[in-house]
């Protein structure tokens, strides 16, 4: 065993390996490598003369403006149409630029419902904050009485306009964070979180509104949560917006009546034939009525919440 020549001829092919590779590596190598960071420079130009698949919400504005119009006033808007849609390009250079290489097939965008498609941003998971809208399918289902569990999303929301604001996101309130206890606990809890020794400082709506919670309690909707109304949309880590949404079309998304929901469960309504109906009772044209957004709160405001507490309240904020 004293012959190591296997040993000798091992190391000195691992060397010719080693030194091959050095000089494959020099001239193979490109020559702007190495120019701006540990990536080939010139890279950067031949990116710069691709054609952007993605076009930009402007592109599509220009032939959609209404669905533009109404995506951008409500909770969506920072939801680009590529996103749901797909890219654009094929499409704009069809439609808009009269590209005859494309044909009318390539052209067209993804526009089919599908549930994976809103459970993708809106299913709820532990990692995602309570204020962000999502759901449990068979949870939200039951909470609004929908018999059937293969009923759609946009059965009742619009992509475009899921809250059906009157006014504009960057017209809503802003408000401090909002924190509530099931944030935390997975179980109810009662009581006030301030009668418990050392626990964590957090914003509650009866911390600022006391008399408007209290109320509310005596109320119909009271099983809610403020919130689910009130929808608060963060923006950042201490702050957000809230929206006093008073569009008869919000609160049709509980109370429209439709084949899949359970009539029992919740009151539902036909609103043409409700408004025509009620509108002697409130004294009004059925005609302005019905193009009135606020007409269903122009009634129904007292069983959210007393009128008279309300009108107080924002007097003194005068």
């Amino acid at each position: 065993m004293n012959d190591k020549s296997h040993v000798y001829r091992v190391f000195a092919l691992l060397v010719i390996a080693i030194a091959l590779g050095f000089i494959a590596q020099r001239l193979l190598q490109p020559r702007s490598f190495g120019e701006e960071g540990h990536y080939r420079a010139d890279s950067l130009a031949d990116i710069m003369d691709l054609e952007p698949v993605h076009q930009g919400r402007a592109a599509c504005a220009e032939c959609h403006p209404e669905i533009n119009r109404i995506h951008q006033k409500d909770i969506h808007w920072g939801v680009q149409c590529e996103d749901c849609h797909g890219p654009g390009r094929a499409h704009v250079r069809y439609y808009r630029d009269g590209d005859g290489g494309i044909t009318q097939d390539q052209a067209t965008m993804p526009a089919e419902y599908t549930l994976e498609g809103c459970l993708f941003c809106h299913r709820k998971l532990a990692a995602r904050p309570s204020t962000f809208a999502q759901i449990d399918v068979a949870e939200h289902y039951e909470f609004l009485h929908v018999t059937d569990p293969t009923t759609p999303c946009i059965e009742c929301h619009s992509p475009h306009e899921p809250l059906f604001l009157l006014e504009s996101v960057s017209e809503a309130r802003v408000h401090p964070v909002i924190f509530e206890c099931d944030d935390c606990h997975a179980q109810p809890v009662e009581g006030d979180y301030k009668e418990v020794p050392h626990h964590p400082t957090i914003f509650v709506c009866g911390d600022c509104h006391p008399s408007v919670t209290r109320d509310f309690a005596k109320h119909e909707h009271s099983f809610l949560r403020c919130t689910a109304c009130h929808l608060y949309h963060p923006e950042n880590e201490t702050s957000g917006r809230v929206f006093q949404n008073s569009n008869r079309e919000f609160c049709m998304l509980c109370h429209e009546k439709k084949p899949f929901k359970d009539p029992v469960g919740v009151p539902q309504i036909m609103l043409r034939p409700h408004i025509e109906q009620m509108a002697p009772v409130m004294r009004r044209d059925a005609g302005p009525l019905l193009e009135d957004p606020t007409a269903c709160l122009q009634c129904h405001f007292d069983y959210i919440h007393d009128s008279r507490l309300i009108r107080r309240l924002q007097e003194q904020e005068r």
